[in-house]
């Protein structure tokens, strides 16, 4: 099974990959689990927003809303 990576250019500019640990659907809303390749276990969670067509990833930072997403995660 192939493992999905997203890319991302960090403030300075510079390429990280991210590997993709899992997708977690709550509600109506997608995320996706991800850690840079360097350190899998630095776990970071998502948003899907589909914002005219296209996919924007935003970082999920509220407090309520990561403790319901770590509740149904396998890995967190």
């Amino acid at each position: 099974m192939s493992r999905k990576v997203y890319s991302f250019r960090n403030e300075d500019g510079e390429l990280v990959k991210y590997t993709v640990k899992e997708y977690v659907q709550l509600n109506e809303n997608e995320y996706v689990l991800m850690a840079p390749e360097e350190d899998s276990s630095d776990i970071s969670v998502y948003h899907f927003n589909y914002t005219g067509g296209n996919e924007r990833l935003e970082l999920v930072e509220d407090e309520k809303e990561l403790s319901r997403i770590k509740s149904l995660s396998k890995v967190m």
